[in-house]
C-alpha cells in the first residue's frame, strides 16, 4: 500500500491533500497561454453581442412599428363600417319613401290619408316612435347623423331587430 492510500484508509488525508501529494491539481482549463482568455475570442464574443443587441432593438422598434400599422387599420375599419352603415340605413329610408311616395300618387285615398297622418305627425311628441314616416319626408345628414325632417317634425331610425323605427328627436344643432 502507498503512503497516500494509507492516509486515505486512516481517514487522515482529504481527496484535496491527495492531489497536492501527487502533483496537485491544474487551476485553468481556459487555454494554453498561461490561463488568459484568447483575445481573438474575446472580440468575437463582444461584436456577437453587439450585433445580437442591434437586431433585438430593430425587432422590437418592428413589432412597435407593426403594432402602431394594426390599431391604425382597426380605427379605420371601424370608421368605414359605421359609414356604410350610416349610408345603407339611408338608402333603406329614402328607398323606403320613394316607394311610398309613388304609392301614394298611384291611390288618391291613401294619399288623402298621408295628409291626415302629416297634419297628426307634426304634433308628434319628442321620444315617441313610429313604424313608418309620413310621404313628405326627406333625408338630412347632420354632423354625420342621418335624420328625417317632416315638416318641422325630426325623425332618427333605429333598428329594432331586423325593423327600422324612428324616433320623434328635437331638430340637430347647427340646422
Amino acid at each position: 500500500m502507498t503512503a497516500v492510500a494509507a492516509l486515505l484508509a486512516a481517514g487522515l488525508a482529504t481527496t484535496a491533500g491527495a492531489f497536492q501529494t501527487r502533483g496537485g491539481a491544474r487551476t485553468s482549463v481556459s487555454g494554453a497561454n498561461g490561463g488568459g482568455a484568447n483575445p481573438a475570442n474575446v472580440e468575437t464574443r463582444q461584436s456577437n453581442r453587439t450585433a445580437r443587441s442591434s437586431e433585438r432593438q430593430q425587432t422590437v422598434q418592428q413589432t412597435s412599428a407593426n403594432r402602431a400599422n394594426a390599431a391604425t387599420n382597426i380605427s379605420n375599419n371601424r370608421a368605414n363600417v359605421a359609414n356604410n352603415v350610416s349610408n345603407n340605413r339611408a338608402n333603406v329610408a329614402n328607398n323606403y319613401n320613394d316607394n311610398h311616395n309613388n304609392w301614394y300618387n298611384d291611390h288618391p285615398v291613401a294619399a288623402a290619408a298621408a295628409v291626415t297622418t302629416a297634419v297628426v305627425g307634426t304634433a308628434a311628441v319628442v321620444g315617441s316612435i313610429v313604424h313608418s314616416l309620413p310621404p313628405s319626408c326627406s333625408a338630412m345628414t347632420v354632423n354625420g347623423v342621418t335624420y328625417q325632417q317632416c315638416g318641422s317634425t325630426w325623425y332618427q331610425p333605429q333598428y329594432s331587430g331586423t325593423t327600422v323605427q324612428y324616433v320623434v328627436v328635437n331638430a340637430p344643432p347647427h340646422y
